[in-house]
């Protein structure tokens, strides 16, 4: 039974699967996914699983694990215990083996209120979608991401 501390997931098809011929296994699967920070568990043995076509929404209340639940999907935490897969590839592998790479340009995200990554400074925030979809070099994004933080005057 799910408290006011848990987080909900809902899934909603958006298309007939059966009269789109669709079987497969899931585009992303969580396998008794847990993460703590501090002493405090946060996902606690999370079991998801998310098709292709098919919309899901996350809800809880603050601190139950939404943006911790994303940000393993895109790969900016990796779990304490269990497993992620995409594909049916584990995640884990995918990253140590550079498969990641290739994955994560067919993904986008956007956290409400267009709100930064709150573990990472302003300027890690700037240079992301530059380290993700760029080949350009470490210094060169260091250059960008200075004179578009001058010209914000942040």
């Amino acid at each position: 039974m799910c408290d006011d501390s848990c987080l909900r997931l809902c899934n909603y098809i958006i298309f007939d699967v059966e009269k789109e011929g669709y079987v497969g296994s899931p585009l992303i699967e969580f396998r008794n996914v847990t993460k703590s920070f501090d002493g405090r568990r946060i996902l606690d043995n999370v079991n998801l699983s998310i098709y292709e076509n098919e919309v899901t929404c996350i809800i809880g209340k603050s601190g139950t694990g939404k943006s911790v639940l994303l940000k393993h999907i895109v790969g900016l935490l990796s779990p304490d215990e269990g497993e992620i897969l995409i594909d049916g590839k584990s995640m884990g592998k995918m990253i140590k083996t550079g498969e990641w790479n290739h994955y994560r340009h067919n993904i986008s995200y956007m956290f409400q209120g267009n709100a930064l990554f709150d573990s990472m400074t302003v300027f890690e925030n700037v240079a992301f979608p530059l380290q993700q979809t760029t080949n350009l070099k470490k210094k060169e994004i260091e250059n960008k991401v200075r004179m578009r933080i001058e010209q914000t005057e942040l």
